[in-house]
């Protein structure tokens, strides 16, 4: 079957048989078939138009989502890299802190055992110029000592000169 125009509808004519139907009132019907073909066409015209142009909509709507999901995605994973390489970053500041930390400590203990050392050096000159001065102070001692006890022993002069007469 081929699709009918409502003006086929309307000029559309049929045989005349005796006692057939009464012509005015089967134009009169078909005049109505035809008006409603016409606005059924304009119906599927106007929707035929109105569904092209909400497919397009759709399809920017499609599109729309697709670009919104990819930047979506690409935001994530520019996220996660972003705090991949801050985690990656901090762990070396760490790392690094650890390190500046452990070589400072091995430093100052390195220091606090010179200074121990140097302290024991000290110490030691101390105690090394306390005997000296000890011994010094005994030496003088003995000396004066000494020289007491000549001085004990002297005779006046006057009596050197008499003995040797």
């Amino acid at each position: 079957m081929q699709d009918l125009t409502p003006l086929e509808i309307q000029k559309q004519s049929f045989s005349k048989k005796f006692k057939g139907y009464d012509p005015a009132e089967v134009h009169g019907y078909l005049n109505l078939v035809a008006e409603e073909i016409e606005r059924l066409v304009k119906d599927v015209d106007r929707l035929s138009r109105e569904n092209a142009m909400l497919r397009e909509e759709m399809e920017e709507h499609s599109q729309r989502e697709r670009i919104l999901k990819d930047t979506l995605l690409s935001a994530q994973k520019v996220s996660e890299e972003v705090k991949a390489n801050a985690r990656k970053e901090g762990e070396l500041i760490v790392k690094d802190a650890e390190l500046l930390s452990e070589r400072l400590m091995l430093q100052a203990m390195a220091r606090v055992a010179d200074l121990e050392r140097a302290i024991q050096d000290l110490k030691m000159e101390r105690r090394q110029a306390r005997n000296k001065l000890t011994a010094t102070l005994d030496t003088i001692q003995q000396l004066l000592m000494l020289d007491a006890e000549q001085e004990a022993n002297e005779l006046p002069i006057t009596s050197m000169y008499r003995k040797s007469e």
